[in-house]
């Protein structure tokens, strides 16, 4: 298969997961600029083996994009975002010429944009794409909720670089010694920093021997950390140095007030931690089990945040070795290869089934 990609930012676990894609025969083309806000991802994390069109400060216009999927030729085209001239303009021209899919980490959380989205989806989105790509059952749910149907659902969508993260299960001992809360993310509001530092302080009050805070991460909200005793400030850290990090952790934290899924609670499952998330994070139905292996807290909830936190420190080393090895339990369903044998599977009978053809060719 030849699968043309058009991203609105490139990740190093995506672009590990697309090797994986390439490496069962598909040929594919990435679109995507070559940075991202705060989390500059080294260009050597980046395969080599697959074409790319990378744009700068703007997704690139249909007089520039159209031209090189034409050269292309694929028989798939996905895209990363509801919106985008040049993106859009593709979908057009590709209307019944090649399976045409959205990847969608949404959910439903009802704002005036997404009811507004709900009313124009029918004529807006929907005729733009024969299948919807979605990493969970949250962002199900939204797909189906404005409008496509089952059978045109693709599970799956996100893995983390699983091989990068998991060392196998954790020594209880060791895990029990690190004494460490981790948080790792942009700086951001959606992540909630403040609600996090405001927690975490807290935290310190409450506890006698309280354990440390490291904050990896860059970003405007950086200052509500600054003077807060136990915290150390790393920056964005490249994934390989964010697998060290997390072995030299006891708990990963993310509080965020939205996050559509969220990987990187992947990765610290596959790495053995305990997790606290809130209940805004995408990725806690499939990879947070309360009691199991961490608990939910309500987003924006500092108070509930800081009781985590002292319930976490507080379990004794068996409970906490029993979540470490719960999370590595709940991380062991997706992988690169999985993820990779997954899509291939599902695009080929698709494109083998060839309903979608059926639609009227827009040129």
């Amino acid at each position: 298969m030849r699968v043309a990609v058009l991203m609105t930012g490139l990740t190093a676990y995506q672009d590990t997961c697309f090797q994986q894609l390439s490496e069962l025969g598909n040929d594919l083309l990435l679109v995507h600029p070559g940075s991202m806000p705060f989390a500059p991802f080294g260009e050597d994390s980046f395969n080599r083996t697959v074409q790319r069109l990378v744009w700068d400060d703007a997704m690139p216009t249909p007089d520039e994009l159209l031209p090189v999927l034409e050269a292309f030729d694929p028989d798939v085209v996905i895209m990363w975002s509801w919106d985008g001239k040049g993106y859009r303009a593709a979908m057009k021209r590709y209307r019944g010429r090649a399976l045409r899919v959205i990847f969608t980490s949404n959910f439903w959380h009802g704002s005036l944009k997404q009811w507004a989205g709900l009313l124009a989806g029918r004529f807006y989105v929907l005729p733009l794409f024969d299948a919807a790509w979605v990493p969970g059952e949250r962002s199900e749910l939204f797909a189906r909720r404005i409008g496509f149907e089952g059978r045109q659902i693709i599970r799956g969508a996100n893995s983390a670089d699983t091989p990068k993260f998991d060392r196998g299960a954790r020594d209880t001992a060791e895990l029990a010694g690190r004494r460490r809360f981790l948080f790792t993310g942009r700086l951001i509001w959606h992540k909630a920093p403040a609600e996090l530092a405001e927690a975490y302080r807290r935290y310190r009050e409450l506890v006698d021997d309280p354990w440390d805070l490291d904050v990896a991460g860059d970003g405007p909200l950086r200052t509500a950390f600054e003077g807060v005793p136990g915290v150390r400030m790393h920056g964005f850290v490249q994934p390989a140095d964010l697998a060290d990090l997390m072995h030299t952790s006891s708990c990963f934290l993310l509080p965020s007030h939205l996050e559509w899924y969220g990987v990187v609670v992947h990765e610290a499952a596959v790495a053995g931690l305990p997790v606290i998330c809130s209940d805004g994070v995408g990725a806690v139905p499939h990879l947070l089990q309360d009691g199991f292996n961490g608990w939910t807290v309500p987003a924006g909830d500092t108070e509930a945040l800081t009781e985590a936190m002292v319930r976490m420190s507080s379990v004794d080393t068996t409970r906490l070795a029993a979540m470490s090895a719960g999370s590595r339990a709940l991380g062991s369903r997706l992988s690169p290869t999985i993820w990779a044998q997954n899509l291939h599977e599902q695009l080929e009978s698709r494109l083998h089934k060839g309903d979608w053809r059926s639609k009227e060719t827009v040129r």
